[in-house]
Formats: structure tokens, sequence, C-alpha cells
């Protein structure tokens, strides 16, 4: 699901990075901004789906190589995670804090940082994924370190438990 999720992002963000810069020669580097917003599945919990509405808000700057074509992105990633009980609506919101580099040349996208915290008062910690990974556009998954117990294991267990 994580991969949909960076899926989404880049769907969004390259194509838009590459329009702006066409036409240009090498120069300065360019600023870019992008929101994305979605709503996905993430598991079957028994009497309700696990579902999680997030949103990207990403800042960054566009690398351009010797012909002025984009090489390579580096932003900042914030936003939220709405982990939700489909049938009844109840809800549990979390953060998202990362750097990211797309490298266009390469085919890559490098990640660090919290890619998603929970904490409900008096449990703590209930949701917490953070670290680094490295996805190719064309191998999928090639990098993985950190703590990704939630998104990359896909053990959502805690938080089908928290909202049933």
């Amino acid at each position: 699901m994580i991969l949909g999720r960076i899926v989404a992002g880049l769907v969004v963000a390259v194509p838009m990075v590459i329009a702006s810069a066409s036409g240009a020669h090498a120069g300065p580097p360019l600023k870019t901004e992008d929101f994305v917003e979605d709503d996905v599945f993430l598991t079957d919990c028994g009497d309700f789906d696990l579902r999680d509405h997030f949103t990207f808000d990403s800042h960054g700057t566009v690398f351009l190589d010797e012909a002025g074509n984009p090489a390579r992105i580096v932003e900042q990633v914030a936003g939220t995670d709405t982990f939700y009980n489909s049938e009844t609506g109840e809800s549990v919101t979390g953060t998202i804090n990362s750097g990211e580099i797309v490298d266009l040349v390469n085919g890559t996208v490098t990640q660090n940082g919290t890619l998603g915290r929970i904490t409900v008062p008096g449990m703590g910690v209930v949701f917490f994924d953070v670290g680094k990974y490295i996805v190719d556009f064309d191998e999928g998954l090639v990098f993985l370190a950190g703590s990704h117990h939630a998104f990359f294991e896909e053990d959502y267990a805690p938080l089908c438990e928290l909202l049933s």
C-alpha cells in the first residue's frame, strides 16, 4: 500500500515538474509545490475495512541537467494520515514529515523520515513508521531501513484493534 501512496505523489508531481521545465535551458533550479489527497483501502479488520485518507504537501527544488531537463527533485513532504473504520467512521489522525529525493536520471525515489506517526492520549504511540526507503521506478522497493512494521510489513493490527 505504501507504494501506492508514493505513486500517487509521483503521478501528480513528476509530469507537472517536467511540463514546467520544458523549453527551459540549464539555469537556476526551479521551485515546486504539490498537493496530493487520496483515500485508500489498507486491510480487512474483520467487521470493517481499515482505510487511510491521506494528504501530502510537498515543497522543493527541481535541478536541471545541462540541456535544461529536470534531473532531480529535492523536497520536503508533510501531511496527515487519517486511519478510519469504514463502518463507524471512528478515526485517528497522525503526521507525515519526510525528505524526498526523486532522481529522474536513475529512476529512483529516496525517502527519509517519518512516514506515519499516530499518538493517542493515554495510550502513547500506536502507529509509527520511520526510516529510509528507496523505490526504483521499474523494480519497485530496492532498499528499506528503519522501523517499517506499519506500511511496508502491513502490520495494521494495532489500528484495527484501536478502531473496533
